[in-house]
């Protein structure tokens, strides 16, 4: 399969999960669009939503969604992060992204002036392990070296001089990878259910 084919199949399970969210229909698309702050909390927001839906799919267990949904996104111990991450809903890679997305989410949260804060400056106040560190994370679903016509582009570049699109398409492959275990799940417990529809209407015909 093509590197264009996947991205098209990310895309439309992203746009399947908003659906199962409720969210608005191109919400995801439409977060490119906000300053850095915004983009920030929503996505933050988003993931909130999509790991509890996760959790409660996975486990079968719709009558918890407010409890799941109250835990905290990334304690170590029992953060919603950890708790997919044991239930291996996602790869540690994906795990140490939405624990990062989270921290970023709270370095913009907990200071109101930093409502103008920029993904820019934060780079630029980096050190150089710093911004290696960064790159690793935030470029985690993004490729070593992109070729583009006669012009390429390497995933440290990608990552320093458009973060915010960088986070983007990252959190697109997270997203994507959690909708295929939500489906797989539902999937799951369907089959689950009418099988067990069929053996107890033929233990009650057998009785009978």
């Amino acid at each position: 399969m093509s590197d264009q084919s996947n991205s098209v199949d990310i895309f439309n399970s992203v746009k399947e999960f908003e659906s199962k969210l409720s969210l608005p229909d191109g919400f995801y698309d439409k977060l490119l669009h906000e300053d850095d702050w915004s983009f920030t909390i929503k996505m933050s927001a988003l993931f909130e939503a999509a790991c509890t839906h996760a959790l409660i799919t996975k486990l079968n267990t719709p009558e918890l969604e407010k409890s799941f949904s109250q835990l905290d996104q990334a304690n170590s111990s029992y953060g919603k992060v950890t708790l997919l991450k044991c239930l291996n809903l996602i790869y540690p890679e994906q795990a140490d992204f939405l624990t990062k997305l989270a921290s970023l989410r709270n370095n913009f949260v907990h200071n109101v002036s930093n409502v103008e804060l920029t993904f820019d400056q934060l780079i630029e106040a980096m050190d150089d392990n710093q911004k290696k560190a960064f790159v690793k994370w935030v470029g985690h679903g993004i490729v070593e070296k992109a070729v583009v016509g006669e012009s390429s582009v390497t995933r440290n570049s990608m990552v320093l001089e458009n973060p915010k699109l960088s986070i983007w398409i990252t959190a697109a492959e997270v997203l994507a990878c959690l909708y295929l275990e939500v489906d797989i799940a539902e999937r799951l417990h369907s089959q689950l259910g009418a099988i067990s529809k069929e053996l107890i209407s033929a233990l009650l015909t057998k009785e009978s």
